[in-house]
């Protein structure tokens, strides 16, 4: 359950409880009970269906952005509450109460949202002035890397010819140093435009919250415990986070020395391979002059001219064997040559393997069990993210975008290290493309899953005994059950939630739950399927999307568009007057 999800359901519950209490002067050991029952409900809400609790329109107001999932362990349980004593209030008082209970609510709740935008408008100004700041120091160390390298392209162009094709590799560094130099100083440019807008915003949120403040002064005595312990979570975040950053550079430090060590043994396997093909080519060479060498000997042994004309053909096939010895000696000199270069450049290429190993053998051995505190927090804070970044990936394949795992590592580690192996044009076009991908399959999903939850329906309405309610969902009595239920019984329900096609989302008979709460504290869905049974009844409910999650799903598990099966099942009704504990969860 989303983490707006958990604070909407906690200030609904307690805002009610809070007056009620005021109203009735209940005694400070039942104030306690109810705190302690509101702690313990907290930790077991997750189990039950997210529409069990709360309306869809309070969903979709209360679920954050759907790339950003939040890693707070969602709220599972219900508050338990019983009045001391029976209340004397007329029913016009009660009436009046709770109208002022459901205005005090939406109060709240436009509150929350606008302390919630102030905050994410504030996180996106602290991370666009980090990244601005981030890229002039980039674009400067650019402008340096650009004089350096033009000085390094002057002197280069004074070398010998054999030195060219240094100099135009260093020109087309010049080249691309310079093209980085211009992306950075467009997005510096976007940046500022983006930090001004969102000044702009920024300041339009802080006159709606200064209005939103005046309407909330009765509900800020019950927020400011909750403001405190905010306040300590996001200090130890701040601690959190710095040290992150030091591991951080630790780490890309360690990438670095790897990666010239990578690039130097890389550049050495070409300049062996080089040398390897001058060598073959050498030796190709000194076997063609010794294929030579041997037709000139059968040649002359073959000759049959006379004396004088052999005589001279003797001296000119000498003269070439001169000739022929002579290239052969120099062939062989630069062989011996070349073969040294070669025996050096295996040699510093051996070496280069072994400082490499080494070095990964020291990154690996630096990272081993955490043992201190710190070690365990920095480590768990990692595994937070591998967690939520494995989420994302389990809903880019809900959406149709099959995520290969290594290279999703691959650029977390570059960006971490601050390499990217791709400029920021390349990858932002990805993202858009993806984008506009994750659009059209989303559309197309929906269309089928919309299809496929129709044609459940039409087969479940043939059914005997399924009727439709007013509102617009099937249902089929399985079990009509024996005591009636009023709108005051408390009564204990467990619910599956699944998808026409048979995925069980939640099932809180098999986790072992339940939740218990006055009829009429229900959605108004489950409080008129409910209020068609009796005690230990049961049903089908088929709910059709507009009724349900609607056009956005609750990814990655519920697809949008999907039509919902629930099984309901009453466990118990219990009169008012019969039980301490009106509302709770098992």
């Amino acid at each position: 359950m989303k983490k707006g999800l958990k604070y909407g359901f906690f200030l609904t519950l307690t805002l009610p409880l809070s007056c009620a209490f005021g109203v009735d002067q209940l005694q400070d050991d039942v104030t306690s009970s109810t705190l302690e029952s509101l702690n313990a409900i907290t930790s077991k809400v997750d189990e039950a269906p997210a529409l069990l609790l709360l309306t869809p329109s309070q969903l979709e107001e209360a679920a954050p952005p759907r790339e950003k999932k939040s890693t707070a362990k969602p709220a599972k349980s219900v508050l338990n509450q019983r009045a001391s004593e029976p209340q004397s209030a007329p029913v016009a008082e009660l009436k009046a109460l709770q109208a002022k209970i459901n205005q005090l609510n939406a109060t709240l709740n436009q509150r929350d949202e606008a302390l919630k935008q102030l905050r994410q408008t504030a996180q996106q100004d602290a991370d666009a002035r980090a990244e601005i700041a981030q890229l002039k120091q980039n674009l400067q160390e650019n402008l340096q890397a650009t004089e350096q390298m033009q000085q390094d392209l002057a002197a280069a162009t004074a070398m010998k010819s054999e030195n060219k094709q240094d100099a135009s590799r260093l020109q087309q560094a010049l080249d691309k140093s310079q093209l980085q130099s211009s992306a950075l100083q467009k997005q510096l440019d976007t940046l500022a435009l983006s930090f001004k807008d969102k000044n702009k915003e920024n300041q339009a949120l802080q006159t709606q919250l200064s209005d939103s403040r005046k309407q909330a002064e009765e509900v800020q005595k019950s927020l400011s415990v909750l403001t405190e312990k905010a306040s300590e979570k996001e200090q130890k975040a701040s601690v959190l986070q710095k040290q992150m950053d030091a591991l951080t550079v630790a780490q890309a430090s360690k990438n670095s020395e790897q990666d010239a060590l990578a690039a130097q043994l890389v550049q050495s396997k070409k300049q062996n391979e080089a040398a390897q093909k001058q060598l073959t080519a050498l030796t190709d060479k000194t076997a063609e002059k010794e294929r030579q060498l041997v037709e000139m000997k059968k040649q002359l042994e073959t000759l049959t001219v006379s004396e004088s004309e052999k005589n001279k053909g003797n001296q000119a096939l000498q003269a070439a064997l001169d000739e022929n010895s002579k290239q052969r000696e120099a062939l062989q000199n630069q062989l011996v040559a070349l073969q040294d270069q070669a025996g050096e450049k295996m040699q510093e290429n051996s070496d280069l393997q072994q400082q490499l190993s080494a070095l990964q053998k020291t990154q690996n051995d630096a990272i081993v069990k955490p043992k201190t505190e710190s070690e365990i927090r920095d480590y768990a804070i990692g595994s937070s993210l591998a967690d939520d970044m494995l989420t994302l990936l389990k809903e880019r394949a809900a959406q149709g975008i099959t995520v290969d795992n290594r290279l999703a590592l691959a650029g977390v580690q570059d960006t971490f290290a601050g390499k990217m192996k791709l400029p920021q044009e390349q990858i932002n076009k990805a993202l858009q493309a993806t984008e506009v991908a994750l659009g059209a399959n989303e559309k197309q999903r929906k269309l089928e899953t919309e299809a496929a939850g129709s044609r459940y329906t039409a087969q479940f309405r043939k059914q005997k005994q399924v009727k439709k309610e007013a509102s617009g969902y099937f249902y089929r009595i399985d079990n009509v059950g024996k005591g009636k239920i009023d709108d005051a019984s408390i009564v204990t329900v467990a619910v599956k939630e699944s998808l026409t096609n048979g995925k069980v989302i939640k099932d809180m008979d098999a986790a072992g739950t339940s939740i218990t709460q006055p009829l009429n504290s229900y959605p108004p869905m489950f409080r008129s399927a409910l209020s068609q049974l009796q005690n230990h009844g049961s049903m089908t409910m088929v709910v059709p999307p507009t009724l349900a999650y609607g056009d956005k799903g609750l990814l990655p598990d519920i697809p949008p568009g999907s039509t919902m099966v629930y099984n309901v099942k009453i466990l118990d009704v219990v009169a008012p007057a019969d039980t301490a504990a009106p509302t709770s969860v098992r």
